[in-house]
């Protein structure tokens, strides 16, 4: 029994030592992940994706649940001499930064796709790909809009403008109006406001806004003004993304390094996202159902996916569908793709 009373007092000391030099640092709180519903058709406009990994841009059906099947995917594109672009233009495409598909009255109403990389922007007609018009530019480009005239507005961050060119007059056509705008990201044609909805940065006051900027001149020289009333503060720094709220066109989806918004046109306010919390969402839009879709990096992601973007820290891969009410009704997820932005293959503006 002593024999006993020994080895439970050493056992005590050896306990209360060991707990005593514990770290006293408590572990990060980890926020569970959302229980996903099983694997469903998800209805609605294809999934347009920019794929760093592959160095294309993909189109994929969200109604297949696996997305690795090769029916899954339906278009893809980088430039080729085929499609009429130079070696430069093929170096240069990363796999993308924006893709809008449009109808263009002034085409015979065809379908074309205004799209960027960080140094190169482009028309091309879909499906075909063709080259309609194309540059390789400076900057850092994020977003691409492309107007009923044929004209095509460009936002480039570390460039610190929006550019309209005048790419209505031709595949080489070199002359653009500029708007000077610190952190340029996003650009986005309002047929119900007629103006250019833009995300940066003040030049005076630094703060992070949206703005509208309206188009003047002619098509083959065209002018870009900002109007100053519809200048807004986002809620949280680095304005990301604008897109077209569907189904409501006084309102659109916007977001920010620190969050996630729909903006209010006539009010000017902003209200915080059915899918609260989010952060770093780098594109995101909603299918006729109200079902929300957005990419978002898996760097910023807690715990971040087994299957991951492993090249860079601003993509995924991983594309997130939410209901209308912001509940995670379930993903999509291409084995060693890094999306960066995912839009709907829908050529309304709104």
């Amino acid at each position: 029994m002593k024999r006993f009373f020994i080895l439970y007092a050493i056992f005590t000391l050896a306990l209360n030592w060991s707990c005593g030099n514990k770290k006293t640092t408590e572990p990060p709180v980890v926020k569970p992940p959302f229980v996903s519903k099983p694997p469903e058709a998800f209805a609605g406009f294809l999934t347009v994706l920019t794929n760093d990994a592959s160095r294309k841009i993909e189109i994929y059906d969200p109604t297949i649940e696996n997305w690795n099947a090769a029916e899954a995917k339906k278009w893809s594109w980088a430039p080729t001499t085929a499609l009429g672009f130079v070696t430069a233009d093929i170096n240069t495409f990363g796999g993308g930064t924006d893709f809008k598909l449009r109808k263009v009255p002034v085409w015979n109403n065809a379908e074309y796709a205004a799209l960027t990389d960080n140094g190169f922007a482009a028309i091309i007609e879909y499906p075909s790909g063709k080259r309609k018009w194309s540059k390789r530019l400076s900057g850092n480009l994020h977003s691409a809009e492309l107007l009923p005239n044929g004209n095509i507005a460009i936002a480039a961050s570390d460039g610190g403008w929006v550019r309209l060119y005048a790419s209505s007059q031709g595949p080489d056509q070199e002359y653009y109006a500029e708007y000077p705008l610190i952190s340029a990201h996003a650009v986005l044609w309002d047929p119900k406001t007629n103006v250019l909805w833009v995300t940066g940065q003040h030049a005076i006051t630094k703060a992070h806004i949206i703005t509208a900027l309206a188009i003047g001149g002619t098509d083959a020289v065209p002018e870009l003004t900002e109007i100053d009333s519809w200048r807004t503060t986002i809620p949280s720094a680095w304005g990301h993304e604008v897109s077209a709220y569907y189904g409501n066109d006084n309102l659109l989806w916007v977001t920010s390094n620190g969050g996630e918004y729909v903006y209010n046109k006539t009010t000017k306010t902003f209200s915080i996202a059915p899918t609260a919390g989010l952060t770093f969402v780098k594109g995101i839009a909603n299918q006729p159902s109200g079902q929300i879709v957005l990419t978002r990096p898996d760097y910023n992601k807690n715990p971040r996916p087994a299957m991951n973007c492993g090249l860079n820290d601003w993509s995924t891969s991983t594309v997130d569908f939410y209901s209308a009410n912001g509940q995670l009704d379930g993903s999509r997820v291409v084995n060693g793709a890094c999306f960066y932005k995912v839009k709907l293959l829908n050529s309304n503006y709104q």
